[in-house]
């Protein structure tokens, strides 16, 4: 039975057209590793498919975040990886995977040179905030409006936008209004939740938690996560 099954997918899929050139998609997700008393250090894995079904850019980026302003201030590529899938839409065969041009570092030698230790993560510290319509909200009161919201990921993603450029050699590629995930005034609405990987730092004085959000725009062109930071005195 499994087996015809298999033989009437693999025909409807023969009989199929071919898939129409899609959108560019981005998407970028942060972890955090580690911190120092001024800086906390993320993770980033950023996938960008340039437009097509069978190529894509898959990088990876150690990123520094002031955690006084909140925004990046530096970064280092770790790797960069061009992705290569068969034209044959066998997703069974990963395709071919290269090293593309350009410095790499290693992540745990810039650690050990900043000092940084490793951040724990601790989920109960977000569990009093939440999203309503846009807004970070603890109870009744509110910690960040739409706007901020879009500011600060503007902060800690635009470090990257010289690496991932809009692809301007196709004209099917460009739409009347871009989003763009690196503009705070790009067009259109976000749509976000909140991560449950929530982490903080506690000092002398202050407790600062890192609420991690993921958003998409209303175009769906991708999907970006970064953090918000929540001040607490102690």
């Amino acid at each position: 039975m499994m087996r015809g099954v298999l033989v009437l997918i693999a025909a409807l899929w023969a009989c199929a057209p071919a898939w129409a050139t899609p959108p560019r998609v981005t998407t970028s997700e942060d972890r955090i590793l580690a911190a120092t008393q001024t800086h906390f250090y993320v993770l980033r894995d950023v996938m960008d498919n340039q437009g097509s079904h069978y190529s894509a850019l898959h990088d990876q980026h150690l990123v520094e975040i002031n955690l006084q302003s909140g925004e990046a201030t530096q970064y280092w590529p770790l790797r960069r990886m061009a992705v290569s899938h068969l034209e044959t839409d066998d997703f069974l065969l990963p395709g071919l995977v290269t090293e593309r041009d350009g410095p790499t570092h290693d992540l745990n030698t810039i650690l050990r040179e900043k000092g940084a230790e490793p951040v724990i993560s601790s989920p109960w510290a977000v569990t009093e905030i939440s999203l309503e319509n846009g807004a970070l909200m603890r109870g009744d009161k509110p910690l960040a409006t739409p706007f901020a919201i879009r500011a600060a990921a503007r902060a800690q993603l635009g470090i990257l936008r010289d690496e991932y450029p809009p692809i301007e050699t196709e004209a099917e590629y460009i739409r009347a209004e871009t989003i763009d995930f690196y503009d705070l005034y790009a067009p259109g609405e976000w749509l976000c939740e909140m991560r449950p990987e929530g982490q903080s730092l506690t000092s002398a004085r202050e407790r600062v938690t890192m609420v991690k959000l993921q958003c998409e725009d209303e175009e769906f062109s991708g999907t970006w996560s970064f953090h918000m930071l929540v001040r607490d005195e102690l």
